[in-house]
């Protein structure tokens, strides 16, 4: 009976010790972050408009296209194209002559925190002999509709939207909206107009046969993205 009552005691002062113990316990709690920051300090990716994969930029300059321009900030103009039309042979009773580029796009990135509108414009000056005088009288340049698209893996967002221009060198009142977003455009777009091989069917130059003179004649096209909002 002795044995008993022994082991009876130690059993009842461990139960009062494990209940006193859990009587003490105390909630303890701290508070921590976790941080990211983003910027638009660099000039965005120029994506390749036969992949858009911003994972493999593409160079334009050393692929026979216009050099990048370079922007930076949370809207930017990216990448504009030249044209080129070949050369021709004077008096072959041919008015209309397409591009010879394969790979002309434009691309716009919207980076900005409020996603309003924005829209691209154009205008073209001048044509210039080699002479530095005006030429090419009477001509015009028309750019059709070419895709719009936006990066590989990225959707959800609403899209730019793009039309049919006719362009006169030299009028500055003829300046052409060419691309044209709603609301909410966050990501790269680019309007690309692809090439059929040979030439190009979506950019055209007529030029009235009367107007044709020997030599190169070169005009400059100036690309304006504008927040049509703010």
């Amino acid at each position: 009976m002795k044995k008993r009552f022994a082991v009876s005691t130690v059993l009842m002062s461990t139960a009062l010790v494990l209940g006193t113990t859990t009587a003490w316990a105390a909630t303890s709690t701290g508070e921590s972050t976790a941080k990211i920051t983003f910027t638009t300090n660099e000039a965005p990716v120029i994506v390749d408009p036969d992949d858009r994969d911003p994972n493999n930029p593409y160079e334009p300059d050393k692929n026979g296209g216009n050099t990048p321009t370079g922007n930076t900030g949370a809207l930017t103009l990216d990448y504009a194209p030249n044209f080129d039309f070949g050369s021709n042979e004077l008096l072959s009773n041919k008015a209309e002559f397409k591009a010879t580029d394969q790979k002309p796009f434009l691309q716009v990135t919207d980076r900005r925190v409020n996603r309003t509108e924005w829209e691209v414009i154009v205008k073209l000056g001048d044509f210039i002999d080699e002479g530095g005088k005006p030429s090419l009288i009477g001509s015009t340049l028309s750019i059709d509709a070419g895709t719009v698209q936006t990066l590989v893996n990225v959707s959800g967002f609403a899209a730019p939207t793009t039309g049919d221009i006719t362009l006169t060198p030299g009028n500055a009142g003829d300046a052409q909206t060419i691309l044209t977003s709603p609301e909410g455009t966050f990501s790269t777009w680019q309007i690309y107009w692809k090439g059929n091989g040979t030439d190009n069917d979506y950019i055209k130059l007529n030029v009235p046969i009367n107007s044709q003179v020997q030599g190169t004649h070169t005009a400059t096209l100036d690309w304006t993205l504008t927040d049509v909002v703010n």
